[in-house]
């Protein structure tokens, strides 16, 4: 019976992982969408490192156990807002010498903010749950 209940907690992490995900295909950032255009998530985390990061932290939360594991899943739970932050600050800029702080958060929206919430949301949950 334990080992059901663990099993399920896992593919409910599993799904809390996925619906944190989603997040990404809002709209992030645009000066003024009329002119720009809008960038979503997508557009601006679409590289091979956050495919990778998705795929490995989803086959660890299902199919890895134990404390190190805990620990390495955590790390790559961690590492999405991070991403996230990064690229949602430096999304504009050219070169490092352009980038402008009031710039970035002035031209930043909802989705961006509702990704770094479920991506740390979904740290806390892990954390706590397993």
């Amino acid at each position: 019976m334990m080992f059901m209940k663990i099993e399920k907690k896992r593919y409910i992490m599993a799904f809390c992982y996925i619906m944190s995900l989603l997040p990404i295909f809002l709209s992030w950032c645009y000066f003024d969408e009329e002119i720009d255009g809008i960038k979503y998530g997508v557009d601006i985390v679409n590289n091979a490192m956050m495919i990778v990061l998705a795929g490995i932290t989803f086959f660890c939360v299902i199919f890895i156990s134990g404390k190190k594991a805990k620990m390495i899943t955590g790390i790559l739970l961690i590492m999405h807002p991070v991403i996230y932050f990064v690229h949602g600050l430096f999304w504009y800029v050219p070169l490092l010498t352009d980038f402008n702080l009031l710039l970035s958060l002035e031209a930043l929206h909802y989705g961006f903010y509702l990704s770094l919430l479920c991506s740390s949301l979904m740290c806390w949950l892990y954390l706590k749950n397993m």
